[in-house]
């Protein structure tokens, strides 16, 4: 009887999880944007938690007081932001490299358990909005040692 109870314990869990799952996938929509332009690199500063084609597009330099997000060798800058429900955060690659052959300056960016990835050459940006509150971690697929965390209030 134990056994039972323990089975169907694990399968209403289950069950759950997956309805949460569906839930907070559906609330996710990307802002499609324009063609990229390559934009001059600088240098500077990283931690944690539904697919719609976003389109890459050129961003001149901006301030976290705009929601972006600067991306560079060195990480994500800021790692953390906290913006309004409904906002629109914005990733910018800033990053170059004197020698393709040891660097990729290249970076593919994914909102964990959000969005699939979109990858950015240098110069180039993408939005995504966040419409419900929670923490949302994201990552760097080409540079796995970036992360970062994005607070929605």
């Amino acid at each position: 009887m134990k056994n039972h109870q323990d089975h169907l314990m694990k399968h209403i869990l289950l069950l759950l999880a997956v309805a949460l799952l569906l839930a907070t996938c559906g609330c996710m929509q990307s802002s499609p944007e324009a063609a990229p332009t390559p934009v001059p690199a600088t240098i500077a500063a990283s931690p944690t938690e539904s697919p719609v084609t976003a389109i890459p597009t050129r961003e001149p330099t901006a301030s976290v007081s705009d929601n972006t997000i600067t991306i560079e060798k060195e990480g994500f800058s800021p790692s953390t932001i906290t913006v309004k429900r409904g906002s629109t955060v914005r990733w910018v690659n800033k990053d170059s490299t004197e020698d393709p052959a040891l660097y990729n300056p290249t970076h593919r960016i994914k909102i964990i358990g959000v969005y699939t990835a979109q990858t950015l050459s240098p110069g180039q940006g993408w939005s995504w909005i966040f419409t419900n509150t929670g923490v949302y971690a994201y990552e760097d697929l080409i540079h796995p040692d970036l992360q970062g965390t994005v607070i929605v209030e």
